[in-house]
Formats: C-alpha cells, structure tokens, sequence
C-alpha cells in the first residue's frame, strides 16, 4: 500500500458495512411504514453514513498519523450479528459490522493505542456537537446516534475502545463517557 490511502477491497468493505449499519436504522425507523418514501430512506442512509464512517476512518487516519499501517474489515461474525439485530421485533440492536485493523507489530505504547483508540468515539462526539449546534430534528438525530456510538465504544471491555482509552488516560476516557452520554440523554 505503498503512498496510496485504501487497500484494495477496503472501501468496498466499508460501503457494505455501512449499508448493515443502514439496515439495523432503517429496520428500527421504518418498521412501522410499509412503503417508506425515498426521501426517508435518503435521510437514514445519509446518517448510518454519518455515525459510521468518520468514526471508522477517524482510527485508520490517526493511526496513519503515527505510521502505522491500518485497514478497515468487515468482521464476517460481527457484520452477521449486525444484520440480524436489523430484524425490526429484535430488542437488542448491534452496530459492529467490521473494524480498523492496526498492524503494529509487537508493541504499540498505552498512549498512542489510547489515542487511536479514542479517535472514533472523538469523531462521534465532535459530529454529534455539529449537530447539536445545528438544530433541527435531522441533527439532533445525528447527536443521539453519534452519542450512542461514542458511548457504546468507550464501555471499557474486550476489544472496544473504551478499555484502551482508559488504560491510557482515566480523564480523557471519563471526559468522553459524560460528553457521549450527555449527548444521548439530550
């Protein structure tokens, strides 16, 4: 991958998992309509794209950033699972179709793991302010979905990102939690 942004196959990846995450908000929304209107469709498209992406992307660059060569992947188990909470009468949802893979070799420090880690959920909060700032019932979606996502990824467990946020820097993950968390109650 020498110079060049994407590996081969990964925007394609990114645009599948995109569409999952589109299909678990789209199931959840549009339960109730039989024949949603292209304009609804367009607006839950346009913010699946929103939550996702930048917090995906948001990983990848910072870890470029730190030299780090870094590639989006549908997680084949996780992109399954993500569908199957797209099925409207399914109460518990899951958005986690794919993840940023870091090739580090043997050692990444807490720090720049935290920071890369922290990144996404970063990116989340930051889109979920534009919102607020903005207005409007489109935004004010933007920042309850955004603030669930940042919230979601900083439960410090397995591989999420809260565990190495918080292993790097309690207040930088405390910080964050009460932000995301805002922002969903809000």
């Amino acid at each position: 991958m020498h110079g060049e942004t994407f590996y081969p196959r990964e925007v394609q990846e990114l645009t599948l998992a995109t569409l999952a995450v589109f299909a678990v908000i789209a199931g959840e929304y549009l339960y109730p309509f039989y024949t949603p209107s292209f304009l609804q469709l367009l607006r839950l498209l346009t913010l699946s794209f929103v939550i996702y992406v930048p917090h995906e992307l948001a990983h990848k660059f910072i870890a470029m950033y730190f030299g780090y060569p870094a590639r989006f992947s549908i997680v084949w188990e996780f992109f399954l699972l993500t569908l199957i909470s797209a099925i409207p009468v399914i109460p518990i949802k899951f958005i986690a179709p794919g993840t940023v893979y870091i090739y580090t070799g043997p050692f990444i420090d807490k720090k720049t793991d935290g920071m890369i880690s922290a990144a996404g959920p970063a990116t989340n909060i930051l889109l979920g302010l534009v919102g607020m700032i903005a207005g409007g019932t489109f935004a004010k979606t933007v920042m309850n979905f955004s603030g669930w996502i940042a919230f979601f990824n900083l439960l410090p467990f397995g591989p999420l990102d809260g565990r190495k946020v918080l292993a790097w820097n309690a207040g930088v993950w405390v910080a964050l939690m009460l932000v995301s968390l805002a922002m969903v109650i809000l």
